[in-house]
């Protein structure tokens, strides 16, 4: 199956010929020869005669598009206008330097033995237009808007260039509503020729994304068609928030105290958001994309939330639960004798090089062990002392009261009474 910018070639050659104006009286008229000039070239024109022989009187007669009546442009082998044409020996018509102007008919007439040979020759004049060029109209689209994607022109060529549309390397075809191209035509009053400017107007959505425009210019030539293809152009479309989702890594439902987590904020827009916020139990936690707990414990368990914020719009998401699973911290044998192990745990913090720390707990266990240990050592040693200090003070005044007890008169002035005073 022909693809299609050949089937657009070929129709563009089949309708590409001027109207073929012949008066009834011609009757031994050839049929027309199509011929396809290039502009600025060289072109001959053969003449026919029916007879044999001498060639006898040759006559050559033009008719163009804007011509209503055949005018005769050279007349026993001497041209009109010498500039243009030339003349050969064998009857053959030359012109010099293929224009515009110079398409339509061409007509030989011969008069021989006083009868009259006619042939007609079609001539069809074509230029290849320049590169094209496509020019976006905007650096950004927003989605769901009709939008004038870009202008492709088509300069100097001959005849009217016809201009496709490609998306991402797949024909845009009008339809009226959300696809539509208006083409405007310029002609060269001086060169006759033609600039062909393609305009796209186009609805894109948020599928569209860096999707690539190109426009093709097909043209008429001499070997059937001849296709141009401009840059790309890429575009940018912008749509507002549709949807945030938090996820998790890891994705466990169920998270190791003591362990890491991070959960990332999740856009579906164009441009990314400018600013994220974290929340748990309306407390403020984060700006940034993503969330870090490092050393989790019972207390991260909760509802966080994140809000995603473009220019013009925002959303927050659904809420991410977190649960913790609390560790084991014994190493002992229960009721029924069965052992349960004491695990050496590590738990993961930042450090100021961003490493892990790793906390032996059995190592903990036993430096608690020993340091209660002094302690209590300490404490009885300090208990004993007092103890012993306090004992021998009061033996003095045991000692003493026994004295006393056992000889009056060696007791101290301040252990008598004071009755003899009073005596």
């Amino acid at each position: 199956m022909a693809s299609a910018p050949a089937l657009i070639c070929a129709f563009l050659i089949s309708v590409y010929v001027p109207p073929v104006s012949v008066s009834a009286q011609e009757q031994r008229e050839r049929a027309p020869v199509r011929l396809l000039a290039s502009f600025g070239q060289k072109l001959q024109l053969s003449c026919t005669s029916a007879g044999q022989g001498s060639i006898g009187t040759v006559h050559w007669l033009q008719k163009t598009n804007s011509m209503e009546h055949w005018e005769e442009i050279a007349e026993l082998s001497v041209p009109v206008d010498k500039e243009r044409f030339q003349v050969l020996e064998d009857g053959s018509l030359v012109i010099l330097s293929v224009g515009v102007k110079d398409e339509g008919l061409f007509k030989c007439r011969v008069e021989k033995n006083s009868t009259e040979d006619l042939s007609v020759t079609s001539v069809l004049v074509y230029k290849l237009p320049s590169e094209p060029v496509l020019k976006e109209s905007y650096l950004t689209f927003t989605a769901g808007t009709f939008s004038e994607i870009g202008t492709c022109i088509s300069d100097d060529g001959h005849p009217v260039s016809n201009i496709n549309w490609y998306k991402d390397g797949k024909e845009v075809v009008a339809n009226g509503n959300g696809t539509q191209v208006k083409v405007h035509i310029i002609k060269n009053q001086n060169t006759q020729l033609y600039t062909t400017e393609s305009t796209l107007y186009y609805t894109l959505t948020k599928d569209d994304v860096s999707v690539q425009f190109e426009c093709l210019v097909l043209s008429p030539s001499r070997g059937g068609c001849e296709v141009q293809r401009s840059r790309s152009v890429r575009v940018d479309v912008h749509y507002a928030i549709e949807n945030v989702v938090i996820e998790a890594d890891p994705s466990d439902e169920l998270i190791d105290e003591g362990g890491s987590i991070t959960l990332k904020c999740r856009a579906d827009t164009n441009p990314p958001p400018i600013e994220y916020l974290w929340e748990k139990d309306g407390k403020l936690l984060g700006t940034s994309d993503q969330y870090t707990i490092q050393a989790v414990s019972k207390r991260d368990e909760g509802g966080y939330q994140c809000t995603a914020f473009d220019f013009n719009f925002n959303q927050r998401s659904a809420q991410k639960e977190i649960r913790v699973k609390a560790r084991e911290t014994n190493n002992a044998v229960d009721g029924a004798g069965r052992g349960f192990s004491i695990f050496t745990a590590e738990s993961h913090s930042k450090d100021g090089h961003g490493g892990p720390r790793t906390l032996n707990r059995a190592g903990m266990v036993i430096g608690i062990i020993v340091t209660l240990s002094l302690v209590a050592f300490f404490i009885c040693v300090a208990y004993y002392i007092c103890y012993h200090r306090q004992k021998k003070e009061k033996k003095p005044l045991e000692d003493l009261e026994e004295t006393t007890a056992m000889d009056p008169e060696k007791a101290p002035p301040s252990a008598a009474t004071p009755e003899g005073e009073e005596q």
